[in-house]
């Protein structure tokens, strides 16, 4: 079983959750669940998103959207 193609429906699937429900804050359990990736497939997954600046990782653990009006925030 390949697993690119879903990895790539998981990152797109994980990108829409943060942008459509603005505030969503996420666990990685959380991640977990909503991609159906693994947790350690998802832990790399939610880093790269965090490395391309689209997330930051918050008090507790929880992922949430980088806010677009300001680069270090």
């Amino acid at each position: 079983m390949e697993t690119g193609p879903r990895v790539t429906d998981a990152v797109q699937r994980l990108k829409e959750v943060f942008t459509e429900i603005p505030g969503t804050r996420l666990t990685v359990a959380d991640a977990v669940r909503l991609s159906g990736l693994d947790r350690e497939v998802c832990e790399c997954v939610l880093v790269a998103l965090e490395d391309a600046r689209f997330l930051k990782q918050g008090q507790g653990g929880h992922y949430q959207r980088r806010a677009t009006d300001s680069p270090d925030s």
